[in-house]
């Protein structure tokens, strides 16, 4: 009898990937998701008419040049500093370009970007046994990061997002080879994904994958690379994209929240070779944060604070960062935040 009490009266085992109890479960009640999804679209309206400065100088031309070209001819000629896969999924939107304004539909395009995120949060949720994660989801639509991102600047930065996001919850499953998929097309649509790229490396040392696994990345991100390839773009074009890009720019911070911004307003450093500075300080950061992490248990605890840390440390050192490139950051700390419970849980 007392150990049937016991037993009914003990700590319940947690499913394999359940939150510790600090994380566990939420002290306060989130949105219902059509109350969410009613001020996302209000939000939403409200920015839906901004046309940055972006948009005229880079996607209207690439959206004119898929229309006037064809959806697969455009592609037999480099016509874009972007990879292949979000130009793909412009061509196959621009056929609304009859019926709708160009911005119109880039936004939409866009917006497909947020939902997409919203999905991945979602699943990430369900893989960490979070409360509500159908809720918590519905928020991304509503997020700052996300509403600037998508409906204001018609930007794609929740595309890449995802990917990540999806990277994470498999890596939380322990499915590597999924991770490494996801990571792969992530760094395929932006490199801002590589910004992931340190917790994935110190994921796999710590978990001693086989090296073998570790050609899934950079085998999907070429692969992508294929059908514009196929049309007729050339293959040295497309590998050298990420080369051009960070080229574009020079100066130490492009209004990036991080030091530099300050450091880069000072004269009287002008003269020091602070890039060389801070891409030192960078890689230094990364190898320390790799081998730290490498070399601890990485519970279901630490795997969230773990994967904010990698991309907070390399954009806040590095040189050239968009303010933008915080976007992965971002969303990271929002799915930390509503996954903890607040002070007075």
């Amino acid at each position: 009898m007392v150990a049937q009490a016991l037993e009914l009266t003990g700590p319940k085992p947690s499913p394999p990937y359940a939150l510790p109890m600090h994380l566990s479960r939420t002290s306060w009640q989130l949105p219902p998701v059509a109350l969410t999804l009613a001020i996302a679209a209000l939000a939403h309206a409200a920015l839906w008419s901004f046309r940055a400065e972006d948009v005229d100088t880079f996607l209207i031309p690439w959206f004119d040049h898929i229309r006037s070209t064809g959806v697969i001819d455009a592609f037999a000629t480099p016509f874009s500093n972007y990879t292949p896969p979000y130009l793909y999924l412009l061509a196959l939107v621009t056929p609304l370009g009859v019926v709708l304004p160009g911005l119109t539909v880039l936004k939409l395009l866009s917006m497909l970007g947020t939902v997409s995120l919203a999905g991945a949060l979602w699943r990430l949720f369900s893989a960490l046994d979070a409360p509500s994660p159908q809720r918590a989801a519905a928020l991304t639509l509503s997020l700052p990061s996300t509403l600037l991102n998508a409906p204001l600047l018609a930007q794609c930065d929740a595309m890449w997002a995802a990917a990540c996001v999806m990277a994470l919850a498999m890596a939380v499953e322990r499915r590597h080879a999924s991770m490494l998929t996801w990571l792969g097309l992530a760094i395929a649509f932006k490199l801002q994904a590589a910004f992931f790229g340190p917790f994935a490396v110190a994921l796999l040392l710590n978990r001693r994958v086989g090296m073998h696994l570790w050609l899934i990345a950079p085998a999907t991100a070429f692969a992508t690379l294929l059908p514009a390839w196929a049309a007729g773009w050339p293959i040295a074009d497309l590998l050298t994209i990420y080369v051009r890009q960070t080229g574009h720019f020079d100066l130490l911070s492009l209004n990036a929240p991080n030091p530099w911004i300050i450091v880069q307003a000072l004269p009287v450093l002008q003269d020091l070779p602070l890039q060389g500075y801070a891409m030192a300080i960078a890689i230094g950061g990364s190898v320390a944060y790799i081998a730290w992490l490498a070399s601890r248990r990485i519970g279901p605890e630490l795997i969230l604070p773990a994967a904010l840390l990698a991309p907070l440390l390399l954009v806040g050192t590095l040189p050239r960062m968009h303010e933008r490139y915080f976007f992965l950051a971002d969303i990271l700390a929002f799915a930390l935040a509503v996954t903890m419970r607040n002070r007075a849980g």
